[in-house]
Order: C-alpha cells, then structure tokens, then sequence
C-alpha cells in the first residue's frame, strides 16, 4: 500500500461553519456602528438645527385704549422677533377681563401671517362692559386695572417646515378712569407692554 502525498494539505471542514459565523458576526457589527453613527449624527443635527432656529415667541404691545360712549376701541401692536421664521394667526379673539373675569364679549380677529421681523398694527372695538359700574358707583373718580386678553393659535414656518398649531395667550394690563354717571369707564393708554405665552 502507498500513500499518495499532494501539494496541498486537506481543508479541516470542522471550523469551516465556526469561521463563517464570526466573519458574518464582524460584517454585521461594522453595519450597525454605521448606522448607529448615522442615526446619532442625523439626531445632533437636528437639535443643533432646533436650537438655532428655536422661534421666539412674538411682541405685543397696547398701544391705545380708549373709551367713548358705550365702545372700548383697542389698538395694539404685533412684531415677530425673528429673522428666520413666519408667524401665521387664527382663530384670535380679544376681550377685557377686570378681576380675573371676562367684562366684554369676544371681538374675532381676521387670521394673518407675519414675515421675518414684521409688524402689525391692530384694532378691535369692544362693547363697553356693564359688570364695572357697580364697581365704579359711589366715587367721583376711580381708577381699575383691567386686563385686554388676546387669545387663539399660531404655527411657525421656517423656511420649508411648518410647524403644528399652538395655543396663544395675551394679557395686557392697564388702567382705566372711571367716572359715575358714565356707562363704561374712559382712559387712553399709550405704550404698554403685554407678556404673550406660546
């Protein structure tokens, strides 16, 4: 009997499923710390993005309020403080309140979009409140602080993105004279700040 010798030992088959194993555990590990690395950099770009472009909230400021006969006319300012977003208004509406309670019904506002650093001037004219004189009878003179509300829902638009609905609150404080004998109280304000939260 003779052995035959060749070239090349044989192939051991025993590690050949072991070795396979570990070369598709190292591929599929390379795959996933890629994507990994994608998702982690996709998301800090998108914050990074987000805390650039964060919109601030937008300026109002009372301009005038004024009382004649049985009308309350408002006029008041909107500005968008950004550079890099839109505004658009709905569903506004503006009231008094004097106490924490609601003195005039509701004036709707038409609905509007405001550009990069835009200002708006607007007016509402309100029926004059009935639940003040009460509070106004028995003195020649007093003065109440009442709040001009403004309420409804805006979105932000930077450049393609639009954003969903939020909710938009108002709250201008100011004083108003009163006088018996009259049925709403008179005043004329000029250059009041309001706190706005969205």
């Amino acid at each position: 009997m003779s052995i035959i010798f060749t070239a090349s030992p044989p192939k051991d088959c025993s590690k050949k499923g072991h070795n396979q194993f570990f070369h598709h555990l190292k591929s599929n590990r390379k795959l996933l710390l890629s994507l990994s690395g994608l998702i982690f950099s996709l998301l800090s770009i998108s914050f990074l993005i987000w805390v650039i472009f964060h919109p601030t909230d937008p300026k109002f400021y009372l301009k005038d309020l004024s009382a004649r006969n049985s009308t309350i006319s408002t006029t008041f300012i909107s500005k968008n403080p950004n550079s890099h977003a839109s505004i658009y208004y709905d569903k506004l509406h503006v009231y008094l309140a004097y106490a924490g309670v609601q003195i005039t019904p509701d004036v709707v506002l038409p609905p509007f979009n405001q550009g990069q650093l835009d200002s708006d001037i607007l007016s509402a004219n309100l029926v004059g409140p009935t639940g003040m004189q009460s509070a106004a009878a028995g003195t020649a003179m007093k003065l109440m602080s009442v709040n001009l509300k403004i309420e409804g829902n805006l979105r932000w638009k930077v450049g393609p993105w639009l954003s969903g609905w939020y909710k938009l609150e108002v709250d201008c404080l100011t004083v108003l004279m009163s006088r018996p004998g009259l049925p709403v109280p008179v005043s004329s304000v000029q250059g009041a700040q309001c706190s706005t939260n969205s």
